[in-house]
């Protein structure tokens, strides 16, 4: 009895010493709070999605994420020490800056470059999926990725595999579509109006039902040049249209270098009044690629501003200038017989009738009177006009660009293919020979004659150019 009463005591002694350890654990654990400040050393960081406490490093975890522990609390990211949430000295996590190259990381976002691979951060890299470096989007754009796409990021024109960056640093389709007003404004509706409906000026139609003995198959710009994708070309290269022929585009004819523009001066002189018809504001005409006064002389500038301008059909420019504005974006003048394709109508039986759209709308015609299909005898007017537009005799507006149209303002006017002012607004220039143009109906009354025309046989006087001519280019 005396040794079974002796072994008890000895027990009895040690759960004494057991219930003090715990008492002295739990005392030193009241008094001081770090010892357990991360009570799961291998938990998720401060942040991370969590489902119980002991998911987190912290052990709590609060709606679903985890709360930070009493180190990251106290923590600076400037101590010298890893602590916190930090993924390595004083860098990482939350609350410390990104860690450079070689840092301990645990996500991509603790990193400078975004990239945390084998648990460290990395260099960046065109297939790493996502954008760091200096490109402009994810693994394209800058210097040593790809270039973008189209509808991706880009700073600068080389950034885009079409070389052309717009006015929202997003890559586009074409050149010449870079800008806003003359970029992306053509088509039904007006600048700004509830209903507009626009899109890229630079937009393309195919025409695939021409039959191969008349030339087969061709791609026809769905609206006119607006004096937008003018300026967009000569501002690229500064007006010096010659160093942009002298590097061999795809479709220019070098023989009409010479008369190409070297800087924006030479620009403002062959797309102003001179040498043209109709294209002094002075003498009541109108041209749409906007300048300052000519000449000196005051009263010769536009009424519109420069954004207005832009977006409407270009007229008044010389042959040349309208070829190469169309082999910036790969292309060329469209030809007489391009043109008569789009503007009969090949819809229906019986073969071609009169105007583009009767393919779907046979309603008669009155070419004595003005129509909502087609811009003809005056029939479009630039609204809001300035408050100073200059008028003869108080009656209509002395700047004849008045009421030249921004392309695509009548869809209903469109052909079977979606080519939008076949016929009205401006008359074409054509490849088929130098200073070559057919009539298919203007904004001045010039009815339907699809003939090919010499426009320096027309108006010797005036060779190079006219109020009533424009450009569509064809590829």
């Amino acid at each position: 009895m005396g040794l079974h009463f002796g072994r008890l005591s000895s027990l009895a002694v040690v759960g004494s010493l057991l219930l003090a350890g715990l008492a002295a654990c739990s005392s030193t654990s009241e008094a001081d709070p770090a010892a357990d400040a991360t009570p799961n050393p291998n938990g998720k960081t401060e942040g991370s999605d969590c489902t119980v406490g002991f998911d987190c490093r912290s052990g709590l975890c609060t709606d679903g994420r985890c709360a930070p522990t009493a180190a990251s609390l106290n923590s600076s990211p400037t101590d010298g020490v890893k602590n916190g949430d930090e993924t390595d000295v004083d860098c990482g996590g939350s609350k410390a800056p990104k860690c450079v190259d070689g840092k301990a990381c645990e996500v991509g976002g603790d990193c400078t470059n975004a990239i945390c691979s084998a648990k460290k951060c990395a260099a960046p890299s065109p297939t790493d999926g996502a954008k760091n470096g200096d490109e402009t989007d994810v693994d394209c754009g800058g210097t040593k990725a790809p270039k973008c796409a189209v509808a991706k990021s880009c700073a600068k024109n080389a950034d885009c595999a079409s070389d052309a960056c717009s006015y929202e640093k997003k890559c586009v389709a074409f050149k010449g579509c870079t800008a806003h007003f003359g970029g992306d404004t053509c088509g039904g509706g007006e600048t700004g109006a509830a209903d507009a409906k626009h899109e890229s000026c630079c937009t393309r139609v195919d025409v695939s039902d021409r039959p191969a003995g008349q030339g087969g198959a061709f791609t026809i710009d769905k609206f006119l040049v607006t004096s937008g994708r003018m300026r967009a070309f000569a501002e690229r290269y500064q007006g010096n249209l010659k160093q942009w022929a002298s590097t061999n585009p795809k479709g220019w004819d070098d023989a009409l270098t010479g008369g190409l523009p070297e800087n924006m001066d030479d620009v403002n002189i062959l797309l102003g009044p001179d040498g043209k018809r109709g294209c002094n504001v002075v003498n009541q005409g109108g041209r749409t690629f906007w300048q300052g006064a000519v000449d000196g002389i005051a009263d010769e500038k536009s009424d519109f501003s420069k954004d207005v301008l832009d977006e409407k059909a270009l007229n008044c420019v010389p042959w040349n200038m309208a070829a190469a504005v169309c082999a910036f974006d790969g292309g060329h003048l469209v030809s007489a017989a391009e043109m008569t394709w789009v503007y009969e109508n090949r819809g229906r039986a019986g073969g071609a009738t009169a105007y583009p759209w009767q393919w779907n709308d046979t309603s008669s015609y009155s070419p004595n009177n003005a129509d909502i299909r087609i811009i003809h005898r005056y029939s479009y007017q630039t609204p809001n006009p300035p408050a100073d537009l200059r008028t003869v005799n108080g009656q209509y507006p002395l700047d004849h660009a008045f009421w030249i149209a921004p392309p695509g303002r009548r869809p209903t006017g469109a052909n079977m293919h979606g080519v939008m002012d076949a016929a009205g607004n401006l008359m074409p220039w054509v490849r088929d020979q130098n200073n070559a143009f057919t009539w298919t109906q203007s904004w001045e009354n010039h009815e339907k004659n699809l003939k090919v025309a010499s426009w320096s046989t027309q108006a010797p006087d005036a060779p190079g150019g006219y109020y009533g001519l424009g450009v569509r280019c064809a590829y």
